[in-house]
């Protein structure tokens, strides 16, 4: 764990000095290094809401990543590494180095383009589009990112699409999930966006736990004024889940659950540098008690590269508070 803990830190020290374009030529092919350092953590955790690998008051949630995205005549590709604390449920608490994205892509033309590797789903970028709160979203479990994953997204006017393919679909811990499918569309626009998104997972076929699944969400924010913009978010998930007794290596006895959960958020600029952020949050999952929390914020951004934050909750939340600092380069 030291060894990686001092690639990590060797890494940001040699490379945050340079931060910003490495190469470029006459015909505008480019070489970007890219990313960010993030120091806080979980205050007042609750081990027994099942989130954290173990029972303190404080989790430490540090994070850095480092990236490599870069453009050659018409094709685009990405390098991202995240340095990341394994402290969720059943982690090891170490900071662990994950390769989050490798990938190319192919711009069709200037609204349309394809890209393939490991990346994000096409959903991951929308899914909480109508929160504002740092930390304690309402989750909605879509595939994020995803090995041999094919995506297409595009635009016309007001209106963004996009839809992948992922085969042979991971959960985050690596337990097998099956093909999925997911995409979004949206409108935008100086008033208000709203963006539909869902995804289908094919399941696993008793390999793990994890069988057939439809997920649907909405997003939607409202630009009020200059200052102040509301959002909402909800998601309906319907997933089967095999029982724990496993024959001859494979899960039986899948059962449909039903899970969903949404919010209302609010975010208010008191001045360039100082921003008021607020939510009500409500989330069931099948099985599980109800829980209903809300949250209290403020950010501190004395450029566009960093921001302090701290949040604040009550009711049915994970934690007390949460807090941190990012720098991004």
């Amino acid at each position: 764990m030291l060894k990686k803990t001092v690639i990590c830190i060797s890494l940001f020290t040699a490379i945050n000095a340079q931060a910003a374009t490495i190469y470029k030529n006459e015909n505008g092919d480019t070489l970007k290094i890219y990313g960010e350092v993030g120091v806080g953590g979980h205050i007042g955790a609750d081990y027994e809401s099942g989130e954290f690998f173990e029972d303190e008051s404080y989790i430490d949630d540090s994070f850095a990543t480092i990236g490599a995205k870069g453009t050659n005549d018409d094709f685009y590709y990405r390098l991202e590494l995240d340095f990341q604390r394994e402290n969720w449920a059943y982690g090891s608490g170490d900071i662990v180095l994950d390769i989050d994205k490798v990938f190319m892509g192919y711009m069709l033309n200037d609204n349309h383009a394809i890209e393939y590797g490991l990346t994000d789903t096409a959903l991951d970028d929308y899914d909480k589009f109508g929160d504002f709160t740092f930390d304690t979203t309402v989750e909605t479990g879509e595939a994020g990112d995803q090995e041999n994953t094919i995506k297409y997204e595009g635009s016309a006017s007001d209106f963004k699409m996009g839809v992948s393919y992922s085969y042979d679909g991971k959960s985050s811990s690596g337990s097998a999930l099956g093909d999925i499918i997911n995409g979004y569309v949206g409108y935008f626009s100086k008033y208000a966006d709203i963006v539909v998104g869902a995804e289908t997972r094919l399941g696993s076929d008793g390999e793990s736990k994890y069988g057939d699944q439809t997920l649907y969400t909405l997003g939607l924010r409202a630009y009020i004024t200059d200052s102040f913009t509301i959002g909402l978010n909800g998601f309906i998930e319907n997933e089967d889940i095999g029982n724990d007794a496993v024959t001859s290596g494979t899960f039986t006895d899948y059962e449909t659950t039903e899970n969903k959960g949404a919010l209302i958020s609010a975010r208010y600029k008191v001045t360039s540098k100082v921003e008021l952020t607020a939510s009500a949050n409500y989330e069931e999952y099948e099985g599980s008690e109800e829980d209903k929390w809300g949250t209290l914020g403020i950010s501190y951004k004395p450029s566009r590269s960093v921001v302090v934050a701290l949040e604040g909750n009550v009711g049915d939340a994970a934690q007390d508070a949460y807090l941190y600092s990012r720098v991004y380069f």
